[in-house]
């Protein structure tokens, strides 16, 4: 087995890969830099693009692309999948180790850990290899397809978008009959009031006036 410890394999999302991939079929540089991503790619996607292209010696120590690279980015799909086959079986060599048409979900991630790769972005990286064999037509096991967000939870997200909907308009429907009380408070406290008149001396104007702010504050509040 090559050495392969501590080379971080591909954690970039393989869509975004992809994308750069289409980026790059509307001509090749004649090297992959910092500046041939910086305008379409965030910082953080651009390395992990980086990350991938090393990780598949897609360039020398240069950036200069080569065969394979530039037949990756062909627009011809058939093409595109049977290069990525080639660098999937080359570079995932532990993870070909495997049968990995039985093989189960904990063994797809010991395999993984051969590469030495922190805990952390372990999944990211078993993503990128799923997606990348499903496009390539690599036969993948049930247990290792069985990912995080299955049918049941799914089925619990929707439920619990019920259950919130349903509380949503709960509180709405509380939020009115709350609304209408005060505004059947107001109407007698209202009715109650004097109408003002600009005949009364000034500190019965202002004493009418305070009392009435203060009654709206009230109601503001609650």
């Amino acid at each position: 087995m090559k050495n392969i410890k501590n080379k971080i394999p591909p954690y970039v999302s393989f869509k975004t890969f992809q994308t750069f991939m289409e980026f790059l079929s509307n001509g090749m540089p004649s090297r992959i830099d910092r500046s041939v991503w910086v305008n379409k790619f965030s910082g953080s996607n651009g390395t992990q693009i980086m990350t991938a292209i090393k990780f598949f010696d897609l360039i020398d120590n240069e950036g200069i692309p080569n065969e394979d690279f530039k037949n990756l980015v062909s627009r011809n799909l058939d093409l595109q999948k049977k290069i990525f086959r080639k660098l999937l079986y080359k570079y995932y060599e532990p993870i070909f180790d495997l049968d990995l048409t039985k093989a189960t979900r904990y063994q797809f991630r010991e395999a993984f850990k051969n590469f030495g790769t922190k805990e952390g972005v372990l999944i990211k990286c078993e993503a990128f290899f799923i997606q990348a064999s499903k496009y390539s037509n690599i036969v993948l096991s049930p247990h290792i397809l069985a990912r995080r967000h299955n049918v049941n939870n799914s089925g619990s997200s929707e439920k619990n978008k019920q259950k919130l909907g349903k509380l949503n308009i709960s509180e709405s429907i509380d939020s009115k009959i709350s609304l209408n009380k005060n505004i059947n408070v107001v109407k007698i406290i209202l009715d109650k009031y004097p109408d003002f008149d600009p005949n009364w001396l000034p500190e019965v104007q202002k004493s009418w006036i305070d009392s009435l702010t203060k009654l709206y504050e009230s109601l503001n509040k609650s």
